[in-house]
């Protein structure tokens, strides 16, 4: 019926028309309301008959009274414009980007200091975007941001990957600690606890060549030390915590995470303890990346520009 309808000239003046007949019962009003003139509204009530082949209306004392025919039609057509304004407020929201999903990827200290709290302003402010987060080292969110997987990533070129391939912001360099369990025999020894004493407890590394393993060790050798003799290995950062809170063993990480472990939101001591040593570590510069050439999505220009608004507002806290 509806493709018969169309066909035969149905039109959205049709339908505006008979929307607004099923609100009033005046053919005057209805008119003055859709902005046309009585005579038009007129000829568009009997191009609809026309149309439908079946009469929609009777005259009244109080003006018009649609029929059962023209009821049911209305009715329609309230529902018809109703979905018509609906996909315009989708269209609205993806050209806004209000509505939409974006695909992060960041190394964990920018991940838990900058990505977590502009997702939580995110959820208030456009729930209608939903965000996925990939958590990993450069080496791997780098073929991910250039194949497309990712919108943009808060990390680092590495160092085998073609520079060419992205746009490159750089952002801040990343500090970092060594934490160790609550109750660690370190945690007795007068502040700052020297390095050497680090050397005689088990260490757990990320593997080769990650930024913070680089950066530890080269901090090791600037103060002539050997490096730890006694290592674990693992790329799982949550591997990474429950050994250090269920062994005496300590490890390096981002202080944005060690902070957020070391103490609740509540003020209270957390899960880890970050260790005062004399051992000086800040990790290489992280950027904001994207692809060359690369156009963003409104919903992934809006992610971004809220993580990029908390980076900025630490480095200028004035």
């Amino acid at each position: 019926m509806a493709l018969d309808l169309l066909r035969r000239g149905m039109k959205i003046s049709h339908l505006r028309l008979l929307a607004e007949l099923s609100r009033q019962s005046r053919l005057t009003d209805a008119a003055a309301t859709l902005g046309i003139t009585q005579p038009a509204a007129s000829r568009l009530m009997t191009e609809i008959e026309h149309v439908a082949d079946a009469e929609v209306y009777v005259r009244s004392g109080r003006g018009i009274e649609l029929t059962e025919v023209g009821s049911n039609l209305a009715e329609r057509c309230v529902r018809v414009l109703q979905e018509l304004t609906d996909a315009a407020v989708d269209i609205e929201h993806h050209v806004s980007g209000q509505r939409g999903h974006v695909h992060i990827g960041s190394v964990t200290g920018p991940a838990v200091e900058y990505v977590l709290p502009a997702i939580r302003h995110i959820r208030l402010s456009y729930p209608e975007i939903s965000v996925s987060v990939e958590i990993g080292p450069s080496r791997v969110l780098a073929p991910m941001l250039e194949e497309g997987r990712l919108d943009f990533s808060l990390s680092r070129v590495p160092l085998d990957a073609d520079p060419d391939l992205f746009d490159e912001q750089p952002l801040r360099r990343e500090p970092a600690c060594v934490v160790a369990r609550l109750d660690h025999p370190l945690i007795r020894h007068p502040a700052p606890i020297p390095s050497h004493a680090l050397l005689g407890f088990d260490w757990v590394f990320p593997p080769v060549g990650a930024p913070i393993r680089t950066t530890a060790e080269s901090a090791l050798r600037d103060m002539g030390l050997q490096l730890p003799t006694k290592i674990l290995t693992t790329s799982s950062f949550l591997f990474t915590l429950a050994t250090i809170q269920r062994s005496n063993a300590i490890g390096p990480v981002a202080r944005s995470v060690a902070d957020s472990f070391a103490m609740l939101p509540d003020g209270s001591p957390g899960s880890l303890a970050i260790l005062q040593t004399d051992l000086p570590l800040s990790v290489e510069t992280y950027s904001f990346l994207t692809r060359k050439g690369q156009v963003q999505t409104a919903a992934a220009r809006i992610v971004s520009r809220e993580i990029l608004r908390h980076v900025n507002a630490e480095q200028d806290p004035g």
